[in-house]
């Protein structure tokens, strides 16, 4: 599975409305910066994610994103699939391939084996889960800055 910066920068920009759920939408300037992601990088990810129905925007100035649904209802594979297509590791993981080298491969078991792993990791990971994750993780890191 290969993770882009577009994948990378979605995820990063979802957990950010992850943790902010419920408190209205946020400037993509105010989630670029918090998340160290080029601005303009940031607002085609968001055209896309709001595309999909992950997230919704709204105009003026009290204006910005935030997700379209709760947090629980959204995994880290509905984020990736978004932005880049249903992950696989190798192309000839499919069942579909036309490797011509599949039906005697002695590795393509595995590479499904792995395929089928990280999908259902990533399918049972929520934005939820992410973003007491990314809390917790900063609060250590703040006391260990502290000590």
């Amino acid at each position: 599975m290969r993770l882009t910066m577009k994948g990378d920068y979605g995820l990063r920009a979802m957990i950010d409305m992850a943790g902010r759920f419920g408190q209205g939408p946020t400037p993509s300037a105010t989630i670029a910066r918090r998340q160290a992601i080029p601005e303009h990088f940031l607002d085609q990810v968001l055209i896309t994610l709001r595309r999909a129905g992950l997230v919704k925007s709204q105009r003026g100035p009290q204006g910005g994103h935030m997700l379209a649904r709760p947090p629980a209802q959204i995994s880290m594979y509905d984020v990736l699939v978004a932005l880049e297509g249903a992950p696989s590791s190798l192309d000839c993981v499919p069942q579909s391939s036309a490797c011509q080298l599949s039906p005697g491969c002695a590795m393509r078991d595995i590479w499904a084996q792995i395929d089928t792993f990280a999908r259902d990791l990533l399918s049972a990971t929520t934005l939820e889960q992410l973003a007491t994750r990314h809390r917790a993780v900063g609060q250590e890191a703040e006391a260990m800055y502290y000590i």
